[in-house]
């Protein structure tokens, strides 16, 4: 039996309905949408599924609505992931001007651009490599599915009564009426007051939703509950995203994945790239080193020039007191791993030769995961983990040779794919080297594009502004 191509465009558009929650007494006419940015959980009879992110600011006399999100489906012995990344403007109003999306559904995309016109919809659809452009006509204005939780509220929302709205499916390319009723006021289990509101969006299918005082969605349901979107705070969303990412878990790979052309061939053999990303955040720190030199250009283009720092890197940024002391999530005096780290150097001084026996020690010893152990001693005891896993124990087994070690994230290539976020290690040998206790590297290979250093939640909530939104381009490669 085929996957329901029709489940999965209701979940990709449940990704981006949403937004959190406030107390509230009455229901009164909102003058304007709720701006801002919010995240929120996709769960499939209660187990989560996916994420959405979605962020409404104001953009010359109207506003821009940007969502995203990701979600895995297993359903009847199938596999099915479904990503996307939607853009409009609109007027006061909410009414749509222009929008741009793309959507990937098991990793085919497709990519649809437009603008409202006098004559309606113009749609310029690319899918195969292939464009094809077409106008959809039009009566009166339409909006982004965004905003069918929001209209109401700014209509002046009151108990039983009901809208007729337009709204656009990008997915399909056509525009739908759906029917929206204010169902009433209602404290939900969590003890918050809201609107409930109801929908057609879907054929069949009930789709609840409960929203606050400012438009804000705190609750989306549908078919009682089988498919649950909820809002959640930004710090948990961000670090359930960076974490996803690093795990590489299904749910978020091919939205994570940084796709580059020309592929490339034999990574581990490199001496030079120079690598071209676009959407970086200004706000991200630009991490500068002797293995890696980063431009940002006027136009928002950073590069990244990665040449192969070898065995012995020239002396750079000495390290600091907490690169060899112990950490909350590096515990390298824990009594553990003090007597494992003496067990696998013995009697070896030399701390390059030291931290080549630590890298291999827990790249055979430790077995991949999604899974983060969290604290290097479950690793110990489970022999199991993701990448943070590796690096964090690799990180405390050095700081308890004495070895200055740091935990860093960012992007590594891997064959046949693209650039995945993961997470590694650099020990300062007369220099800062990075070496990657996951797959066995030092030093690690110059496809390791390094982004955020350490890995609190202010530093992995860092990581997570970029994944999603950054492009690569390969300029240069030298073997």
């Amino acid at each position: 039996m085929p996957f329901p191509r029709a489940f999965l465009r209701l979940l990709i558009a449940l990704l981006l309905l949403i937004a959190p929650l406030q107390v509230f007494a009455a229901i009164p006419k909102l003058a304007s949408p709720p701006e801002g940015e919010r995240w929120f959980s996709i769960n499939l009879d209660g187990e989560r599924v996916g994420f959405a992110h979605l962020s409404i600011t104001k953009a010359g006399d109207g506003y821009r609505i940007d969502s995203e999100g990701s979600v895995k489906l297993r359903v009847m012995g199938f596999s099915r992931e479904a990503t996307s990344k939607e853009s409009y403007l609109v007027g006061q109003n909410l009414a749509l001007l222009s929008f741009a999306a793309e959507s990937r559904i098991d990793g085919s995309p497709l990519v649809v651009k437009g603008e409202v016109t006098p004559k309606g919809i113009r749609v310029a659809l690319e899918s195969g490599g292939a464009v094809n452009v077409r106008t959809i006509k039009l009566k009166g204005p339409v909006y982004p599915p965004q905003a069918l939780n929001i209209l109401p509220l700014m209509q002046g929302a009151a108990a039983g009564k009901s809208y007729k709205l337009t709204t656009l499916d990008v997915e399909s390319v056509k525009v739908k009426q759906v029917k929206v009723d204010v169902v009433g006021e209602e404290t939900l289990a969590m003890g918050t007051a809201a609107v409930h509101l109801r929908n057609n969006l879907y054929p069949m299918v009930d789709n609840d939703v409960w929203v606050d005082l400012k438009g804000n969605s705190i609750k989306e349901s549908v078919r009682e509950d089988l498919v649950v979107t909820l809002a959640e705070d930004a710090t948990s969303a961000k670090s359930y995203l960076a974490d996803a990412a690093l795990s590489k878990r299904d749910m978020v790979l091919d939205f994570s994945l940084v796709r580059v052309e020309p592929p490339i061939d034999r990574p581990d053999q490199l001496k030079k790239l120079a690598l071209e990303l676009t959407g970086v955040p200004v706000a991200l720190p630009i991490l500068q080193g002797k293995g890696q030199q980063v431009t940002r250009l006027p136009d928002g283009r950073v590069i990244f020039t990665m040449p192969n720092p070898g065995f012995a890197a020239a002396p750079g940024e000495a390290p600091a007191a907490a690169d060899l002391e112990p950490a909350q999530r590096i515990p390298s005096d824990a009594p553990e791993i003090v007597a494992r780290k003496n067990e696998i150097i013995g009697a070896e001084k030399h701390p390059a030769r030291a931290a080549r026996l630590l890298v291999e020690w827990v790249a055979k010893e430790v077995k991949g995961s999604v899974t983060d152990s969290q604290s290097p001693l479950e690793t110990l005891k489970s022999r199991a983990g993701n990448c943070q896993s590796h690096a964090r124990l690799y990180a405390s087994l050095a700081r308890a040779a004495g070895i200055a070690t740091r935990f860093v994230s960012g992007l590594v290539y891997s064959p046949g794919q693209g650039f995945l976020y993961h997470s590694w290690a650099e020990s300062y040998l007369d220099g800062w080297i990075p070496v990657d206790p996951t797959f066995g590297e030092m030093p690690a290979n110059v496809t390791h594009i390094k982004l955020v250093e350490g890995d609190t939640p202010d530093e992995m909530g860092l990581l997570a502004g970029v994944i999603g939104r950054v492009k690569g381009k390969v300029t240069e490669k030298g073997y």
